[in-house]
């Protein structure tokens, strides 16, 4: 059904997957939880529970409407607060804060949930509060609804995980098959959509080899085909994954349904058929413990709004004091300076770093085109590094700023250690500020 095409750019960094045949541990609940309710693109959630009331895992605690997914409770235990807090990411939003009672009781009103139709189908994923598990964190249910006079032609399931140190997509594959392969089969049926591809880089043939099993053992094959993808950083960026997979290209400023494509993850296909099963919604996180600083690195299932803090006592503590901690990996990841933070949906890795951990110092420009070659996407970093630095709208507009999806190439292409992506970060949002101020009506 499908037939590779040969995408441009990119890098080859270290993979450093040493936590790839660690399989999934789950991680004893901690004594408290702290669950922002905006956890996703879109408007955070408001709190529908009280100081004082009682939960169990999987109650619904934030709702919402627009763009959004819901919020459920990860552990069981009495409401704290459910203040406006400061987040680290710098927004402010709700956190409702949970005492556990060490119980873990499911909620008793838990459900597989039924439907007849596409819409019906849709509302369900949009109860079970998933969202982009690949780090997006957009609401998967508002993913599903193709626009007036648009269609998806094709289900496009990224399974690259293609940074450094990063094996929970990887863990879910090898060791729940059956729900990616299920989650995957579910959604094309329901969203009525023809064909569905998982793209999986080359380097996990144990877990390619296992979901072509999955897939032939159903009679899956007339719908979905695993695709072997050459490894490159970024494939797994998601105009990339479309066009290696379709030969399709999303256009300048448009998004993939433009190009008849859904694009879900791996993981969050597995979320969707195991809420299908079971009713429970989305209150774990699968997630990466890895570095040189940590004593018992591994894959571990977290329960959302656990702090960072707790989670490395969980894995055995420090080893020794790390110079940096990522939040994700370390390529597109953020580095946290406060480890009392929780983690959320979109988390995938906690990477705690000593020996690997110092930068370069940054030196002037050369204008030797390697960030171009690089990037994946045909942008011309220097120039927007230079643009963003400079505070220029006009060749911010020029060179597509917010065509960049930030995935690090050209920083780690650079021989002068720029740091291009954190300019480009800050060019973005200078470029959405002045854009607003200079299109919004004048005052009479």
């Amino acid at each position: 059904m499908f037939t590779l095409h040969e995408t441009r750019g990119g890098v080859h960094p270290p993979q450093l997957k040493d936590m790839r045949d660690y399989a999934c541990k789950l991680i004893d609940a901690p004594k408290q939880v702290r669950i922002p309710l905006n956890m996703h693109i879109g408007g955070p959630c408001k709190p529908v529970v009280a100081p004082g009331d009682h939960v169990f895992v999987g109650t619904l605690i934030g709702d919402g409407e627009g763009l959004y997914a819901p919020v459920h409770a990860s552990i069981s235990g009495t409401v704290v607060s459910t203040d406006v807090e400061d987040l680290p990411t710098g927004a402010a939003a709700p956190v409702v804060v949970i005492d556990s009672d060490g119980k873990m009781q499911p909620d008793p009103e838990l459900k597989p949930p039924t439907y007849a139709n596409k819409d019906e189908f849709i509302d369900a994923v949009r109860a079970s509060g998933t969202v982009g598990l690949g780090g997006a964190a957009f609401p998967t249910w508002f993913k599903m609804r193709a626009p007036e006079g648009k269609r998806f032609e094709f289900l496009v399931v990224n399974g690259m995980e293609c940074e450094p140190y990063i094996t929970s997509d990887f863990r879910q594959m090898m060791e729940h098959p059956d729900r990616v392969a299920g989650g995957v089969h579910r959604i094309a049926q329901a969203l009525e959509i023809p064909a569905a591809v998982i793209g999986v880089e080359d380097n996990k043939p144990e877990a390619i080899e296992r979901l072509r099993a999955t897939i032939a053992e159903n009679g899956w094959d007339d719908l979905v085909e695993v695709m072997a993808i050459p490894t490159k950083y970024p494939a797994g960026g998601e105009k990339v994954l479309i066009h290696a997979a379709t030969g399709r290209d999303v256009p300048a400023g448009g998004l993939p349904v433009d190009a008849g494509c859904l694009v879900i993850n791996v993981t969050t296909a597995a979320r969707v058929e195991y809420f299908c099963q079971t009713g429970r919604p989305l209150v774990f996180k699968v997630m990466t413990i890895a570095g040189d600083c940590v004593r018992n690195p591994g894959n571990y299932l977290v329960p959302i709004g656990m702090s960072v803090r707790d989670i490395i006592e969980a894995a055995g503590g420090l080893a020794k004091e790390p110079r940096k901690i990522i939040m994700g990996g370390p390529m597109m990841g953020r580095t946290l300076t406060d480890i009392d933070c929780p983690v959320i949906k979109a988390n995938n890795a906690i990477l705690l770093l000593h020996d690997n951990a110092e930068l370069a110092d940054e030196s002037p420009c050369i204008r030797c085109g390697r960030c171009m070659r690089a990037c994946p996407l045909a942008l011309m970093p220097f120039a927007l590094d230079a643009a963003s630095r400079r505070q220029d709208v006009i060749a911010l507009d020029e060179h597509a700023v917010m065509n960049c999806m930030e995935c690090g190439s050209c920083v780690y292409a650079c021989p002068a250690h720029r740091r291009i992506v954190a300019s480009i970060r800050t060019g973005k949002a200078f470029y959405r500020t002045e854009t607003a101020r200079l299109t919004q009506p004048k005052e009479a």
